[in-house]
């Protein structure tokens, strides 16, 4: 459970790595408007509980043994967190784990690695609420850090409007570079993987599985460009998540820049197969 999306895996351990029986994702946009009140709406929390339970529902249908349900920045930040672990405990029977920042980095790490990431590996998880940063070997990262660098949070707070305004860009990539600069001075990388679904839809709207400083300007006018709702239309892609990937375009080319790579390779696997993993270990 995220800021932005509930994202469900549904798998087996398979020759030691996460065999997926099935997935989905559902945008719940839990986070909106948590800038600015601290708190989970009402509305949000409702969409929330509507969504496990029909996740949960369709994931004993194909026969699931066990459910955990691990929540990220969402249940760290928001003042009304305890409703919200309240939500879940009725709708899933489940004890949900609220994840530091650090254990959210180990696990996408592990969950990157199932998935065949090379090694040392440096990467990072865009969420809606914070970006973790991590790097190393197998079987957890030398180093891990959670920056609040957010899609959700960087759109409420640089309202790029829609279309965006590309005299926006600049300022938050800026903003980004203040936070990922110390960390990268620390460390060298000769590639950079990046989880979670804003990264996801920026390589869709690119057409390509990497992100380098022209996919990412593409991404950029584009948006800059057409509506939201147009975008999503032709990309397939929901269009909430398309009005925060202005500010995750930012974010990967403050990552890039700060890392000194030509492009950030993106990846489907991360923390829900990290969870899987850890669970059968």
């Amino acid at each position: 459970m995220g800021t932005n999306t509930i994202r469900m895996l549904v798998a087996r351990l398979v020759d030691g790595a996460p065999h997926a029986v099935a997935s989905a994702s559902s945008m719940t946009g839990l986070g909106a408007g948590l800038g600015a009140t601290g708190r989970i709406s009402d509305d949000g929390l409702d969409a929330a509980e509507r969504t496990l339970r029909h996740m949960v529902a369709e994931a004993r249908a194909l026969n699931a043994d066990d459910i955990m349900v691990a929540c990220t920045a969402i249940a760290r930040d928001a003042s009304n967190a305890d409703e919200l672990l309240e939500r879940i405990r009725r709708a899933t029977g489940a004890e949900p784990r609220v994840l530091s920042g650090t254990e959210e980095a180990n696990l996408t790490f592990l969950g990157l690695l199932s998935a065949g990431a090379s090694e040392p590996l440096i990467a990072g998880d865009l969420g809606g609420g914070s970006l973790e940063m991590m790097g190393g070997r197998a079987p957890s990262p030398d180093w891990a850090v959670s920056l609040p660098l957010g899609v959700r949070l960087l759109t409420e707070r640089f309202a790029p409007g829609d279309p965006a305004s590309l005299d926006l860009i600049g300022p938050i990539v800026a903003h980004a570079r203040q936070l990922i600069d110390p960390v990268a001075s620390r460390y060298e990388a000769g590639s950079v993987v990046m989880a979670g679904g804003t990264a996801l839809a920026l390589a869709r709207l690119a057409k390509r599985g990497d992100l380098d400083r022209d996919a990412l300007v593409g991404c950029v006018e584009l948006l800059a460009a057409k509506h939201a709702d147009d975008v999503a239309v032709e990309a397939g892609i929901e269009p909430d998540r398309v009005r925060m990937c202005f500010a995750g375009a930012g974010v990967v080319e403050a990552v890039r820049r700060a890392f000194g790579v030509e492009s950030i390779v993106v990846s489907p696997a991360g923390l829900r197969e990290g969870l899987v993993m850890e669970a059968c270990i």
